[in-house]
């Protein structure tokens, strides 16, 4: 313990009557959240006031009372996935994972962050009054945060900062990276895992970047002994918190090899903090790019699905669990092939803020998901399903609504609806209800959608080219 902090707990205090005792400061206070309705009102009791603020302008008193569970979980799950969002984390999970997930967000509602919020400091004032089933603010291509009005100077200070010349600037202190002694470790690790050799003798970079972010940036280079095309990631390591989530990712990825999967070629640590993570490279672009400008054919789905459920049987038979099947995570190549991608820190870092909110996007996932009830690897099913959806009406469910609305809704309607509906073949339909079966023991498997009729209706997947080029015209990639 730090000596400010004995300081704090010993500190005496100043008392009009010095016969008083000095009492110090609690310790080891326990900040469970314990959430109850009042069988007088209906009102939920015992929430955090941030958690308030989060829900007095997104869930409705009607819905409040008619679902306090789905509210609770939703704001559980909300909150847990924000404080643990980690740009370089990695998404995919065993089941044997999933427990402990379960038991770090028990932990969290224990802890004191569990009573702030990511709209903690947002002003006390009512909100202004929304129409959530048509905010612009939460379209699919971009979200525009809105800030508070800044609050003005105080006179007093205001006039000091006009005294101030340059001697009285103040000395700025110099920030550090935090350095841990274990990273010395993981960073001889990924030295043992890359390969050796030099990585600019054997890629030719091209003059075309696929994207940056904060954890490094994503460009097109020649490999010049196969003198094919290639995506390569180059990763600062000094900015990933978490060293160990790149040796576990370079493992698993080294050992998964399948048709239907944007598979792992090779990496390499360059000026030893530097990671180059060399990947296949589509370059038709994401599914997203085909469902939002053009209409799928029943045929065409029916392809995607197939080549989809494949990659997540083959995921599944290595006890790996995806947790984010999407369109913006299908790659599809120029040919009409069709891959999953999205392997934690080697997924699109250019993401759509409303698209891309915490670990698993909230608008594809699965109920159990939020509710912790049952959840395993048909979580990927239902998400499947959903992406379906997607193919069809050009968006998944819930798109426009806010993320923590979206999981409320999630947890208390379950199943959604599909617009085009009734214009669907009688095998689509029956491959959606077995994806988007609630209850989890009566969702289909990959096996069983494998052999599904609505399957064998698929088009060969060459049929996707004329798709694939017109979203690249419309969209000028």
């Amino acid at each position: 313990m730090k000596m400010n902090s004995f300081a704090k707990i010993f500190r005496r205090k100043e008392h009009t009557d010095s016969s008083g005792p000095v009492i110090g400061e609690p310790t080891n206070v326990n900040h469970d959240i314990h959430v109850s309705k009042n069988k007088v009102t209906g009102q939920l009791e015992g929430l955090p006031t941030s958690w308030l603020k989060q829900i007095s302008y997104q869930i409705t008193e009607q819905e409040k009372c008619q679902n306090p569970g789905a509210v609770v979980d939703a704001l559980k799950y909300y909150n847990y996935s924000m404080k643990k969002k980690e740009p370089e984390s990695f998404k995919f999970i065993t089941e044997e994972g999933i427990d402990e997930e379960t038991a770090d967000m028990e932990n969290f509602m224990q802890s004191r962050d569990a009573h702030k919020s990511k709209d903690s400091d947002i002003s006390d004032e009512e909100p202004q009054k929304k129409n959530l089933h048509h905010d612009d603010r939460y379209s699919r291509s971009d979200t525009v945060i809105v800030l508070p009005p800044a609050k003005p100077l105080n006179k007093d200070v205001s006039k000091g900062i006009a005294k101030l010349n340059l001697d009285d600037s103040p000395i700025l202190r110099r920030k550090t990276d935090e350095f841990h002694p274990g990273d010395i470790d993981y960073i001889e690790e990924l030295r043992r895992i890359c390969n050796a050799g030099n990585p600019y003798n054997r890629f030719k970079k091209e003059f075309k970047d696929l994207g940056s972010g904060a954890s490094g940036i994503v460009f097109v280079a020649t490999d010049l002994e196969t003198h094919n095309k290639v995506a390569i990631k180059s990763i600062d390591t000094t900015k990933q918190t978490r060293k160990e989530l790149l040796v576990n990712e370079i493992k698993i990825m080294r050992d998964f090899k399948h048709k239907n999967l944007v598979n792992f070629l090779d990496a390499y640590l360059v000026q030893n903090d530097n990671l180059w993570v060399v990947m296949e490279l589509l370059d038709g672009g994401p599914l997203t790019d085909v469902v939002t400008e053009t209409i799928m054919k029943g045929g065409q789905i029916a392809a995607v699905c197939h080549e989809v459920l494949q990659a997540i049987s083959y995921l599944h038979s290595k006890g790996i669990i995806h947790r984010d099947i999407k369109s913006d995570n299908v790659l599809l190549g120029m040919d009409g092939s069709v891959k999953v991608t999205d392997f934690g820190f080697c997924a699109n870092i250019v993401g759509d803020e409303q698209r891309e909110t915490m670990v698993g996007t909230p608008y594809w996932m699965a109920p159990e998901v939020v509710t912790r009830k049952k959840y395993g690897r048909k979580v990927d099913i239902w998400s499947l399903g959903i992406m379906a959806i997607e193919m069809i009406d050009g968006e998944p469910p819930y798109l426009k609504e806010p993320p923590l609305r979206a999981l409320y809704l999630i947890a208390a309607n379950g199943r959604p609806s599909v617009i085009r509906w009734n214009d669907l073949t009688d095998d689509l339909k029956d491959f959606i209800d077995n994806c988007l079966q609630v209850d989890v023991d009566k969702r289909a498997t990959t096996a069983e959608l494998l052999r599904h009729p609505f399957l064998k209706t698929r088009m060969e997947l060459t049929t996707l080219i004329p798709l694939i080029k017109a979203a690249k015209k419309i969209l000028q990639k």
